[in-house]
């Protein structure tokens, strides 16, 4: 989930709809597709350190903490040049 995501349903702007499924990984109880690709700004610590990470809950509600942020504050938490900036940002 990325706020690049989200959009209104109408020019009436009361209703919202999540699009883009492209990359979603899915997870049933305690198993969960292997999670391989997301934005940079948006990756979960556990996604950057690990090679193996997982589609899970919690990245969901890490990246709705994102967004969260970003509407509050008109910026996103981690911004940086490069992905690797950015990645040492999210991790420290």
């Amino acid at each position: 989930m990325k706020l690049e995501n989200v959009m209104f349903e109408t020019m009436l702007r009361n209703r919202i709809k999540v699009v883009d499924f492209g990359i979603a990984g899915l997870c049933r109880g305690d198993e969960a597709e292997k999670n391989d690709y997301a934005t940079v700004r948006y990756m979960t610590p556990e996604m950057i350190n690990s090679r193996n990470s997982v589609a899970s809950p919690a990245m969901d509600v890490w990246a709705m903490g994102i967004m969260m942020y970003s509407m509050l504050f008109s910026r996103l938490p981690f911004n940086g040049d490069t992905k690797e900036e950015i990645k040492k940002l999210i991790t420290t």
